[in-house]
């Protein structure tokens, strides 16, 4: 069935630009606040990037969700149902604890691997 490897191939695309698309938005704010001699303080309130707010470590998790994601297709396409399973399971439950964090940016991928998954069991394991 082509279906599943359509949606691993759905799921792997659309992580690595959610990636991209969060690496660009400017989902932070900066407070600063300056204190003047009559003590009347003034607070500067900036945007800043996802890079700004989490540095390379933040780069570093955004390239491990797409490797993450990349990983069903992967192993479908070399006949591993079972390591297909395993990541696409791994993807959607890290999906769901970073939409606490990042928002929503990656539910459109687990959704399709969650259907790839479902429909999993009734494919013939690739040659």
């Amino acid at each position: 069935m082509k279906i599943v490897r359509y949606l691993f191939t759905f799921s792997a695309i659309w992580a690595l630009l959610a990636g991209v698309v969060i690496f660009l938005t400017l989902g932070g704010t900066s407070v600063t606040e300056i204190v003047t001699t009559d003590d009347l303080g003034e607070q500067s309130v900036t945007q800043i990037s996802y890079f700004e707010m989490q540095g390379w470590w933040g780069i570093w998790i955004l390239i491990a969700f797409a490797a993450l994601y990349y990983g069903p297709f992967h192993f479908y396409r070399r006949g591993s149902r079972a390591l297909a399973a395993l990541f696409a399971i791994v993807a959607i439950i890290l999906s769901i604890l970073a939409g606490f964090s990042i928002g929503s940016f990656y539910f459109p991928a687990a959704l399709a691997l969650l259907v790839g998954l479902i429909l999993l069991p009734s494919t013939k394991p690739q040659s």
